[in-house]
């Protein structure tokens, strides 16, 4: 599962991210988890297919991966992106979206980033 791949990616920099490893998720949040003071990260894998055909044959996978990251605490959103994106492009995922939104219950910001990868298979 390619998010699972992102998410271990991300576990190299935690201590740049100043992001719990327990508050970094894959596919969903469980419902009993509770609201912290800490920043949560959300990777969900948004599709994977085969393409790019040879002989009938599929010769590319593409792979497109969204982060959402929940910001709480002394997390610096400058400092976090620049450093999920550093990883992603070092590993061949390539940033096409990203969009800030403000939780209208909690007024904290939240980052969602959309990234995709092409491998030759």
């Amino acid at each position: 599962m390619i998010s699972k791949d992102v998410k271990n990616i991300l576990l190299k920099r935690l201590d740049e991210l100043k992001i719990n490893p327990s508050n970094i998720f894959i596919q969903n949040i469980p419902q009993d988890y509770t609201e912290v003071d800490e920043t949560t990260v959300l990777i969900s894998e948004i599709n994977s297919i085969y393409s790019g055909r040879a002989s009938d044959v599929s010769t590319t996978k593409e792979s497109r991966i969204e982060i959402q990251i929940f910001y709480r605490g002394d997390t610096s959103p400058d400092i976090t992106e620049s450093i999920i994106n550093q990883e992603l492009e070092k590993n061949w995922f390539y940033q096409y979206d990203s969009y800030p939104d403000v939780d209208p219950d909690t007024g904290f910001l939240t980052r969602t980033m959309k990234y995709e990868k092409t491998e030759v298979i």
